[in-house]
């Protein structure tokens, strides 16, 4: 679906031309696969794609997270970090994000494996490795932490029909005034399930994640997104604020714009900070937020950020990926 507005200050050509622009600097193997992919969207049985592919496959960082990936399909942990334990990754949610930011698709070996597993689990056929947590709430929360991410990598699986089901229930009495109550939100638990949960759940990318994979009506919806938008503390388990452009965050900053971007009210309400995102280039038409940021799996895309050229090259992509969903 295009989107034309005169207060767009940024056109789908103008994201091409960047975009081939970028590819002109010989980028590493993973920028130049996203980049065709996902911006340029050229198509699958396209030959530069495949070679694009077959080098994004063989690299670096996608061969750390193959030989870190444990026989039964995840990477350990599930959701809680064993401190005990040095691993590549601190759980099995971490390397499901870095794979993405990697470019794989869920046809990917990796992702196929890891969904698998997820499978298992919800049917109960598998077990994670995680410690229970002291909360009422836990078996009804890990299942729902587990079908969030499912939700990430096979959005279209009728798996998640009930569950999908019931967080729009929970969604509608946690909005029925017209704006978000935490208080109508645990009583929707209560109601449903008979748990506390005092703190609630829609805020987290899981539920969001779940949320994204059906049509909510649009005023839910649009309430929900805007709620999400004007959080102090966006995103649980993200923390960054999104109507503002933190740079020291700006890895988990644009995890949750491209979570939110499954969601169609998102193009409306994140219009003008996708605006002022565009004109943060630099003279070379590319985006540098340093290599003082917090920790997250988003970056490095390329091998090495030794050279800020890559690292403008590594944001940039995210970047030049963000604003072209815009334009979906």
């Amino acid at each position: 679906m295009a989107h034309t507005s005169d207060l767009v200050t940024f056109s789908l050509a103008d994201v091409h031309q960047a975009t081939r622009l970028l590819l002109t600097a010989n980028p590493g193997a993973i920028v130049a696969y996203r980049l065709l992919r996902e911006v340029l969207r050229m198509p699958p049985n396209h030959p530069e794609l495949a070679q694009a592919k077959a080098a994004a496959l063989n690299s670096k960082w996608v061969c750390q997270l193959e030989e870190s990936q444990l026989p039964d399909g995840s990477w350990g942990r599930f959701h809680s970090q064993d401190t005990k334990k040095k691993t590549v990754f601190r759980t099995t949610e971490e390397a499901i994000d870095r794979a993405f930011v990697l470019g794989l698709e869920p046809t990917d070996r990796v992702l196929t494996q890891v969904r698998q597993y997820i499978l298992e689990v919800l049917q109960g056929t598998a077990l994670i490795t995680d410690w229970d947590e002291k909360n009422e709430a836990w078996p009804l929360l890990i299942k729902y932490l587990l079908a969030g991410r499912l939700a990430q990598i096979d959005p279209g699986n009728k798996l998640l029909d009930s569950f999908w089901t019931y967080l729009a229930e929970v969604a509608r009495q946690a909005f029925a005034l017209g704006k978000y109550c935490l208080a109508d939100e645990a009583a929707a638990y209560l109601n449903l399930s008979g748990i506390h949960l005092p703190g609630g759940f829609l805020e987290s990318q899981h539920a969001l994640w779940i949320l994204a994979t059906r049509r909510l009506p649009y005023r839910l919806e649009h309430a929900l997104v805007s709620w999400m938008w004007h959080k102090p503390d966006g995103i649980r388990y993200l923390r960054a604020p999104l109507h503002e452009l933190p740079s020291r965050q700006i890895g988990y900053w644009l995890r949750s714009m491209h979570l939110l971007s499954r969601f169609s009210s998102w193009r409306e309400i994140a219009l003008d900070t996708l605006n002022q995102l565009w004109e943060q280039r630099d003279s070379d038409g590319l985006w540098d937020f340093g290599s003082d940021i917090s920790r997250s799996i988003d970056f490095p895309l390329s091998e090495n950020w030794r050279q800020s050229a890559k690292r403008k090259q590594d944001y940039s992509t995210s970047i030049l990926v963000l604003l072209r969903k815009y334009y979906d």
